[in-house]
């Protein structure tokens, strides 16, 4: 049975004293010498896909021209010029490949989108909490999720239906 794996939440300090927070997840990446590098992601539900900025590229060997070439809008609207790739990432003990944007911007924020990770994961945003938990989909805290969530009219996967 694996375990969830628990990601706190990012801080930082605004103007005035603020403190806001907001989910974040380790992903490891290898680099082309196999190297593992960690980043901390911004978990967004909202984006489709991973992004990161360009500067990133040349350090995981990913020559950006050789990757389908796309624009992707943010929160603003404004369409920005991205390459898509496939990477190799290590998040909350498993190894995958997943989509991620590398796009025309140095400043670009480095995002976790759905695309290739949200199918793999039930994840929970405990925001009370100030963190993300992800549990693997075939893992018990899962079924017990599911049976929960699960409608009155809906059956169960052996065919009964719920009480």
């Amino acid at each position: 049975m694996s375990r969830p794996t628990v990601f706190p939440y990012g801080i930082t300090l605004q103007e005035g004293g603020i403190v806001e927070t907001f989910p974040i997840v380790e992903v490891g990446f290898l680099s082309p010498k196999g190297e593992r590098t960690s980043l901390f992601l911004l978990l967004d539900s909202g984006a489709m896909f991973s992004v990161l900025p360009k500067s990133d590229a040349a350090y995981f060997g990913v020559k950006l021209t050789r990757g389908s070439h796309m624009y992707v809008s943010g929160i603003s609207g404004k369409p920005v010029k991205g390459w898509r790739h496939e990477l190799s990432v290590h998040l909350a003990g498993e190894g995958f490949v997943i989509p991620v944007v590398f796009l025309n911007e140095n400043t670009a924020p480095r995002v976790l989108g759905r695309a290739g990770v949200f199918d793999a994961f039930t994840i929970i945003f405990e925001e009370r909490r100030n963190r993300s938990v992800f549990l693997r989909n075939d893992s018990e805290e899962t079924h017990a999720l599911q049976v929960l969530l699960r409608s009155p009219k809906e059956k169960a996967p052996n065919g009964d239906k719920t009480s």
